[in-house]
Order: C-alpha cells, then sequence, then structure tokens
C-alpha cells in the first residue's frame, strides 16, 4: 500500500484516504455505499428517508430496506425515478436495480423520527386560582414562580 506524504503540517480530510483504501483492498462498493447513506435524504426526500434505509449493495443490486409492506408497494412503482435520482447526485453508479427489503421488526423505527412534545394543556381556572393562592404567601418571588411552575407541569403532567 502506497504511503500518504504530509503536506506542509495542515491536516488532510480523512474521507478520500479511506474511500481510496477501501477501493484498493476490494471494498470500493462499502464506500460508495457510505456516501449513498450520507445523501439518501436529497436522493429520495425528507418523507422516504424516514421510512427507508439503503442498506446492502451486492451483485449491482441495492437493497432498501422500507419500514412496512406499504411503502414497499408503493417503492416498487417508484424504483426507475430513485435509480435516476441516484444516477443524478453520484453519476455512473455500481447498480443496475434496487430490491426493496422489510425491515426486521425492532424496537426502534428504521429512521427515529424527532418526536414533536404536544403542548401542555392551560391550566382551568380553578385551578390557576387555587395555585395564586397557595403560593401568593412565598415572599421571595423567584421561588415562588419555581413553585408555581412546579406546580402547573405536575398538574399539566397528570392529565
Amino acid at each position: 500500500m502506497r504511503r500518504v506524504r504530509q503536506t506542509s503540517g495542515q491536516l488532510q480530510p480523512l474521507a478520500p484516504l479511506v474511500a481510496q483504501t477501501l477501493q484498493q483492498v476490494g471494498l470500493g462498493s462499502v464506500a460508495w455505499l457510505g456516501r449513498l447513506v450520507q445523501h439518501w435524504e436529497d436522493i429520495v426526500g425528507p418523507q422516504l428517508a424516514g421510512v427507508t434505509r439503503p442498506d446492502r449493495l451486492r451483485s449491482r443490486v441495492l437493497f432498501v430496506t422500507v419500514s412496512d409492506t406499504i411503502w414497499m408497494q408503493q417503492l416498487m412503482f417508484y424504483q426507475s425515478q430513485l435509480l435516476q435520482n441516484i444516477r443524478q447526485v453520484f453519476g455512473d453508479i455500481p447498480v443496475r436495480r434496487l430490491h426493496f427489503v422489510l425491515a426486521v421488526a425492532s424496537p426502534q423505527p428504521v429512521q427515529p423520527a424527532v418526536a414533536k412534545v404536544p403542548e401542555p394543556l392551560p391550566l382551568t381556572a380553578t385551578e390557576e386560582r387555587r395555585m395564586m393562592d397557595d403560593t401568593c404567601g412565598i415572599a421571595d418571588s423567584e421561588l415562588r414562580e419555581s413553585i408555581r411552575r412546579a406546580w402547573r407541569q405536575g398538574w399539566q403532567a397528570g392529565r
């Protein structure tokens, strides 16, 4: 294997060296798959990126893991469009066709989605009045507001 010269003490990006090394040992498809994973959302869009994941490349077939059967069925109709999108990003690619595979059931989704926390419900007028009455005797304003926030959160969490 060829040694890389260090040039003028500057740090060099590691990705090109890793890709070159993988290519030299016959694992160029691993490097390409890594780049594909990085650009997957740009290629398929955020909605499909949430339910799919490029998994492996074997004999010029890209295996794509899909979260459920409905999406898998839909994707079969869009195979040529997805291949075209991949070619637009990478140019000449080592893929002839796509094969969709259903994800194995696991405790985590294929692509963990960021769950939106629902807005807490406001306190009722009775709860608000009780909280204000029970904390109005606290002289320290910071402590009083901290207790009120904690009280609000406790009631809202109980709903």
